[in-house]
């Protein structure tokens, strides 16, 4: 769902799209998962790849047809953890474009808390090429 009543601190940049979407943690997205002995809370690997889908589908129909938006760029604060079955709560917004390049803030959510912070930066690029330079 896009819209445009993402809170945004004073004085910050208004973003140019948001959306807002929630995904529910599985144990298969958890610390534990990837590494025997660790608590089963939402991996750091997990909100990253959640915020980068956020942002490439507030994107999607930006691009030309025949592209794709690859991640370039990722800063996370991880801040707190989720358990298995919780709600995460992902506010994504399109701060700024410059031609091809989309930077984004996002923002993810569990209940109240706010468990990560994310600067994330995509590239549209033609899906033709990257086929094609994979051989």
């Amino acid at each position: 769902m896009r819209s445009s009543e993402l809170p945004t601190s004073a004085g910050a940049p208004t973003p140019q799209l948001s959306s807002v979407s929630r995904v529910i943690v599985e144990a298969k997205d958890t610390v534990a998962a990837l590494v025997p002995g660790m608590p089963p809370v939402a991996a750091t690997p997990y909100l990253v790849a959640i915020a980068e889908m956020a942002c490439g589908r507030l994107v999607q129909d930006l691009i030309e047809p025949g592209q794709i938006t690859v991640g370039s760029r990722v800063v996370i604060d991880h801040l707190g953890p989720s358990k298995v079955g919780a709600e995460l709560l992902i506010k994504a917004a399109l701060m700024k474009r410059e031609r091809n390049r989309f930077k984004f803030s996002v923002r993810i959510e569990d209940g109240e808390r706010t468990v990560a912070v994310v600067e994330h930066e995509r590239a549209a690029v033609s899906l033709q090429k990257i086929m094609g330079a994979l051989g």
